[in-house]
């Protein structure tokens, strides 16, 4: 099953948006709004946790948090 994806996992720097439990990476362009790159990290790696973090998901709330950067 699916763990839910919230935006307190992810870390928001200068040019980038990662989500901590995966080490997915978003880069983008101060002012835009789409990503310049993904990096999924171990977004694909079953842990031994039990988490299971969906991309969609993470990539949906990536995309949520760029929106609310400044422009």
């Amino acid at each position: 099953m699916a763990t839910p994806v919230v935006p307190n996992q992810f870390a928001v720097g200068k040019n980038r948006i990662i989500h901590k439990p995966t080490a997915a990476t978003f880069s983008f362009d101060t002012g835009d709004t789409t990503f310049k790159s993904i990096d999924w990290g171990r977004a694909d790696e079953q842990r031994s946790s039990g988490l299971d973090y969906r991309k969609d998901d993470i990539v949906r709330v990536a995309q949520q948090l760029l929106m609310k950067l400044p422009r």
